[in-house]
Formats: C-alpha cells, structure tokens, sequence
C-alpha cells in the first residue's frame, strides 16, 4: 500500500507541464538576442548595415573582425537555442491536452526557424569575412568588382534563407500556430498576441513585390523580443 502511494505523486509530477524549463528558454530568446543588437549595432550599425553596397559594407567588416564574429556567434547561439524552446513549447502544449497536427507542426517550424536562421547567419562568420580580407588586400578596381559581385550575390542569397524564409515567413507561421495552440491552453493574452505579431512578420515577406512591406520588421521583431518576456512572465505566475 505504501508502495503504491509513494508512486503516485511521482507519477503525477511527472506528468507536470515543464513551465520552468520553458519559461527560461523564452528569456534566453531576448536576453541572448540583446548581445548580437548591442555589439554588432555599436560595431557596424547592424541590422541596417545589412543594406550598405558592398563597397561600404566590407571595409567596416574588416575594421570591425572581432565584433563582427562575437557579435554573429551570439546570434547563431540565439537561433540554435529556438529549437530546444519549439520543442519545450510542445511538450508544454501536449501536456495540456491540446496536441495533435497543429502542435506537431508548430514544432517543425519552430525547427525549420532556427535552421534558416542559422544557414543564413553562417555567411558573417566566414564567406564575408574572406571577401572582406580580399577586399582589402587588393587595391585593383577590377579584383574589388569582382570582390563586390560575389558580396551582392551570397548577401542576396543566403540573407533570403536567414532573412525571409527564417526571421520572416517561417517565424510567422510559427507564431500565428503557437498562438492558436496557446489561445487553447488559457494562456489568451499571449496565444492572440502572438498570432497577431505572426501575421506581422508574415506580412514582412511581401516586401519581394511591395518593397514598403519592409517597414513592418521594423516593428515585428521588438514586439517578438517583449513577447518572449511576457510569456515567460505569464509562464512563471501560473507556477506560483
């Protein structure tokens, strides 16, 4: 009999909602994204130095190695570190009752973001760089031409993984989906909240046909940054 009793509460802890493991990843989100915006916006007035031609924007890359690659290495943790979190939010969710296609495929794109995120983000810790040693070591118009083309193309390309597919498009899905499956679970601030922040960076990708699109990031990610604190205020409070 006491056997049986002494499992019990075991079993039931077990079973408990991992609030604070969840709680803390979502601080980690803001907190770890502070230091790429501290070090890189000091260093090279990032993210806008994002859209300086290349015949600026790697001069300042070379003057400015150390911070660059602090600066990036912290972003990259800050994407790594969504994984684990999706996942967390998750089991969080089907502890609560409401798992099923939606949850299984909020946690894909919550894998899917931090993917993007970080093939896109790879590029500032070595190709640029290199291109912008290059840069600087060769005087020649026609060799720095060449230098700026290659910077145009993979800026292009690998900021549209990072960029569109892993900041926008599929962080937005994720949000408006986790939203939802929050909505569910009596979390309604935070789950509507961010469905509409979702909608938000959803809405950021049209910026490929209406450029003014752009703009709406530019409000979309601190809202993003609050709302991780928020939900692990609400998250910490539930516990108590």
């Amino acid at each position: 009999m006491s056997m049986t009793s002494s499992a019990l509460p075991a079993a039931s802890s077990a079973k408990r909602p991992s609030s604070a493991a969840l709680a803390g990843l979502a601080l980690a989100q803001t907190g770890l994204f502070l230091v790429p915006m501290i070090v890189l916006g000091q260093a090279i007035g990032w993210p806008a130095s994002l859209r300086l031609p290349a015949a600026e924007a790697l001069p300042l890359i070379a003057r400015e190695a150390l911070a660059v690659q602090i600066g990036y290495w912290a972003y990259l943790l800050t994407s790594l570190a969504f994984i684990p979190f999706a996942l967390a939010l998750r089991r969080f969710v089907l502890e609560r009752g409401a798992g099923g296609l939606a949850n299984d495929t909020a946690a894909a794109f919550g894998i899917a973001v931090g993917i993007f995120k970080m093939l896109g983000i790879v590029r500032w810790l070595v190709a640029m760089p290199a291109l912008a040693t290059l840069h600087a070591a060769n005087p020649d118009p026609a060799t720095r031409a060449a230098i700026d083309v290659a910077y145009v193309a993979l800026n292009g390309y690998a900021g549209a993984v990072g960029e569109l597919l892993g900041v926008q498009l599929v962080s937005g899905l994720w949000l408006v989906i986790a939203g939802l499956l929050l909505a569910r679970t009596g979390f309604r601030v935070t789950g509507w909240s961010a469905l509409v922040i979702g909608v938000l960076f959803v809405a950021t990708c049209l910026r490929t046909i209406w450029p003014a699109a752009a703009a709406l990031q530019g409000v979309a990610v601190p809202l993003a940054l609050i709302w991780f604190v928020v939900f692990a205020g609400a998250l910490w409070r539930e516990r108590r």
